[in-house]
């Protein structure tokens, strides 16, 4: 069992297995947003290091593998995205206005929650990644001085409250159409609120690929010259 356990290839399989679980779970529950597949999967997998008491070193080494999948995986958002890209090509104004000042005002209240709550310039610098794409978010963090690990769990707890959030709430403020909703929760929920838009409509998961894909593009250029 801990030759198993030392195996990378273990550790990137059971992470899929872990997913394709919380993936189940949450159709049979009729899509609950409370509890997403990426949420099941992260306790699980967890569960395990944790009963298992091997190391986060360890799992990197099976992890290392998804987490170069990742980058690709983005890429393949622009097939919804290209769906609309004519009449995105027309509303080219309002979607720079959006991005800009949605993930600016986002950051920026997150930064100086952190900086007075908190305290902890490695957790500030570390909550500026916290509404870009896991990818992107990592990479940045260690260019900013933040620390990984931590930056893709902001990562995906924003996501998770992000596509739990944003649609009852734009419906309450009668804000929900499609290029609305889909923008909001591309800014602020990534790649994880991209999948709830996936969800939605045709309409909200092209202009939520098209957000997150323009979020990330402006931190990575952006952040490590202002930090």
């Amino acid at each position: 069992m801990t030759h198993l356990f030392s195996l990378p290839l273990f550790w990137a399989a059971l992470t899929i297995a872990a997913f394709l679980a919380g993936q189940q779970l949450y159709r049979r529950t009729g899509n609950n947003a409370f509890i997403p597949p990426i949420l099941t999967g992260v306790v699980l997998v967890v569960s395990c290091l944790e009963l298992s008491g091997v190391s986060y070193q360890t799992y990197m080494q099976g992890g290392h593998y998804l987490n170069l999948m990742l980058g690709p995986v983005v890429v393949m958002l622009a097939v919804p995205l290209y769906q609309f890209i004519h009449t995105m090509r027309k509303q080219w104004l309002r979607i720079a206005l959006a991005v800009t000042l949605g993930s600016g005002t986002t950051i920026a209240c997150a930064v100086l929650l952190a900086h007075f709550w908190i305290g902890d310039d490695a957790i500030t610098r570390t909550i500026y990644t916290k509404s870009i794409t896991t990818p992107v978010a990592l990479a940045i963090s260690e260019q900013v001085g933040g620390i990984s690990a931590l930056a893709s769990a902001f990562v995906i707890i924003t996501g998770i409250l992000g596509a739990l959030m944003i649609p009852p709430l734009l419906k309450t403020l009668r804000m929900d159409e499609p290029q609305t909703l889909g923008l909001t929760l591309g800014i602020c929920a990534h790649a994880i609120g991209t999948s709830r838009a996936l969800e939605l409509g045709p309409q909200q998961s092209a202009y939520a690929a098209m957000a997150m894909t323009l979020t990330a593009t402006l931190h990575a250029l952006v952040l490590p010259w202002i930090v």
